[in-house]
């Protein structure tokens, strides 16, 4: 199989693993924690986007990555991935930060359950 054959075999596994996996979703509750730990929107980034890396790079198949020009395509992925993620999740960690204070500021929006509308 050429060098060429088995990049596009790897780059297309790696994103279909990684459309299935919806990281984001997952990483929307380590932002919250970490705003409301006290740190900056670049530092709660900077973490979300590492862990992103950690979760992404696993999801690569190492057979696939004897090659050199598959390796550098999927890592090349893996990377704008992660950005791509952590910035998803940032976005969703900030509107549930939103919403709760939101709630706070007036509880009446939770109904006599305690459940928010």
């Amino acid at each position: 199989m050429s060098t060429a054959a088995i990049a596009s075999i790897a780059k297309l596994d790696l994103q279909t693993r990684m459309r299935a996996n919806r990281l984001e979703e997952s990483l929307s509750g380590m932002v919250c924690n970490l705003c409301m730990d006290g740190l900056s929107a670049e530092e709660a980034f900077d973490k979300v986007q590492d862990k992103a890396l950690e979760r992404l790079i696993t999801m690569l198949d190492l057979r696939m990555l004897e090659d050199a020009l598959a390796t550098k395509l999927c890592l090349e992925m893996v990377v704008e991935e992660s950005e791509r993620v952590a910035s998803e999740a940032m976005e969703k960690g900030t509107a549930l930060l939103y919403e709760g204070l939101a709630i706070l500021d007036d509880p009446e929006s939770l109904n006599p359950g305690g459940y928010v509308n």
